[in-house]
């Protein structure tokens, strides 16, 4: 099975300047706005603060994308089922009813759907390190003098 394809900036093969060039603009080219990024009036007010609150901790990465929305909304929604579910287990952990059953079930499937959301949208330790190192490497060379002198300011 094929791996899934990953952006130019986090790839560890070594590419080309051109190869480097033609594939970041196409992915620029594909990436979209970042203007409105809001949570869906679907989500209730607990999946609209968790919602608000991954788009804030991530603005600062550049990463977030008008096409992201349907993908915060459903790491955000599956947050509030998990958390729905944790409550229901505390309250009622020792019981025999289908309840806790069910809290289980919804508790597992929600779970699967968060970290498949989180892989989406880098929110693993490992891409959180990955994305430091890309935006440490592109503030050095931004303040790099001979680049600037000759041209070469991103």
């Amino acid at each position: 099975m094929a791996r899934p394809a990953k952006s130019v900036d986090v790839m560890s093969k070594n590419l080309t300047k051109e190869e480097y060039e033609a594939r970041k603009a196409a992915e620029e080219s594909l990436k979209g706005g970042s203007d409105k990024i809001k949570p869906p009036i679907y989500l209730n007010d607990k999946a609209k603060s968790i919602f608000n609150y991954i788009v804030e901790e991530l603005k600062e990465s550049g990463i977030l994308t008008n096409l992201d929305v349907y993908i915060l909304a459903t790491c955000a929604n599956a947050i509030v089922r998990i958390q729905e579910a944790e409550e229901i287990l505390n309250e009622g952990l020792f019981e025999k009813d289908g309840k806790v059953k069910n809290a289980l079930r919804v508790k597992e499937s929600y779970t699967k759907e968060f970290f498949r959301c989180t892989n989406e949208l880098s929110l693993s330790p490992q891409s959180r390190a990955k994305l430091a190192n890309i935006n440490i490497q592109k503030q050095l060379e931004k303040d790099d003098p001979v680049l600037k002198l000759l041209g070469g300011d991103n």
